[in-house]
């Protein structure tokens, strides 16, 4: 397992944000799949009365806020590196790369190679097809639950 540490230059004091742990990864993938769950069932919960769907859309979008919070923080924290340690204008000039440049770049990478947004989001597609289809069939009366 790597952890990324901080890294702080003496000249342009940018500081290299630390990775977070595993555990901390999978708690958040997990917040955001279980939010898109709860809203996915709230389509099918209608069917049983409106508390039900009530219920588990607060807590689904109580997640999502969780979730898409922590979402915003990576990504600011991928864009703090990458403006404050000018990398996209480095590599449009073909410019030499610092240490520094490169703990900034392995952090970024790092960050996105560890994520588990990409899952998330296939996730949350099969979730909505299935939402959309089992919907459609309690609507139609095809099925019962």
């Amino acid at each position: 397992m790597v952890f990324m540490k901080e890294f702080e230059s003496d000249q342009a004091k940018v500081k290299i944000p630390k990775g977070y742990r595993m555990s901390v990864i999978k708690m958040y993938f997990w917040v955001g799949l279980i939010s898109a769950l709860l809203l996915r069932l709230v389509i099918i919960a209608d069917h049983y009365g409106d508390v039900y769907a009530r219920i588990l859309w607060y807590l689904g979008v109580v997640g999502y806020l969780w979730f898409f919070a922590h979402r915003y923080h990576i990504g600011k924290r991928r864009f703090g590196v990458i403006r404050d340690l000018g990398l996209l204008e480095k590599i449009d000039r073909r410019e030499a790369l610092t240490e520094e440049d490169f703990e900034g770049l392995n952090y970024i990478m790092w960050s996105i190679s560890v994520s588990k947004e990409r899952l998330n989001y296939l996730v949350i597609f099969a979730f909505s097809v299935i939402a959309i289809v089992l919907s459609l069939a309690l609507d139609f009366g095809i099925i019962e639950l």
